[in-house]
């Protein structure tokens, strides 16, 4: 284990600014997708952004919330920013589709872009070349994980599907019935959990069988010392 976690943070250590870049990056990748997505749909360009005092709301959320389980689950609902077309038909307007932040979401997409890049530090670490079927494997592991991550972390509304961010609202968006989607809703955090899982464990099992080169010159010249103990 201790070994597995140094080979980790070294391969991470030596392509630090990638690393950092990867992670990042992931986020704003991830999100303008959602946008992209959101514009090709529906063929809408958004027309207004709105910004909410997060911090404050989360404090008010504890201050007149009496119990702490319902102001913790109530404030990781709350929202960051929002971007989304008002139409403008009817009345006052409705919002037809939005895309908003919400923080835990954003730091669930952070954690997943970490561990991308680790494994992609990892990868680039590796003294030999795998096999194809090794390097098959991992990348359908990584990519299925991945892709579990980034469904069910979608924070989309459509007025015809629900009020609130939800990861169903892509399926609706890929044909799939809105009573299947709402339906299929709970299954939501077993496939995040799931997802988590496959990425995890990728980048365990590539540290574990990570050789850097260091290690493999010292394990070769240990080798005739000890030989030379022997015989005398």
């Amino acid at each position: 284990m201790r070994r597995t976690l140094i080979n980790c943070t070294g391969a991470i250590a030596a392509r630090w600014g990638v690393w950092l870049g990867i992670s990042l990056g992931w986020l704003v990748v991830y999100y303008s997708g959602l946008l992209v997505a959101l514009v090709v749909q529906f063929g809408d360009w958004p027309n207004y952004v709105t910004y909410f005092n997060w911090p404050e709301n989360v404090a008010h959320i504890f201050r007149s919330t009496p119990s702490l389980t319902d102001a913790i689950a109530i404030s990781r609902e709350e929202w960051l920013v929002e971007i989304g077309y008002l139409n403008t038909d009817f009345g006052m307007g409705i919002s037809e589709w939005s895309l908003t932040l919400v923080p835990e979401k954003m730091l669930m997409m952070l954690i997943m872009g970490m561990l991308l890049a680790t494994i992609w530090a990892l990868n680039a670490a590796r003294t030999r070349v795998c096999s194809f079927s090794e390097g098959g494997t991992t990348v359908t592991a990584a990519g299925a994980g991945a892709g579990f991550v980034a469904l069910t972390g979608a924070t989309m509304t459509w007025v015809v599907c629900c009020a609130t961010p939800s990861w169903i609202v892509g399926l609706t968006m890929l044909g799939m019935s809105v009573a299947m989607a709402d339906w299929l809703e709970p299954v939501g955090i077993w496939l995040n959990v799931m997802g988590f899982a496959l990425l995890a464990t990728t980048a365990f099992i590539m540290a574990a069988r990570l050789n850097f080169p260091d290690q493999h010159v010292s394990s070769q010249s240990s080798a005739p010392q000890s030989f030379a103990q022997q015989s005398s």
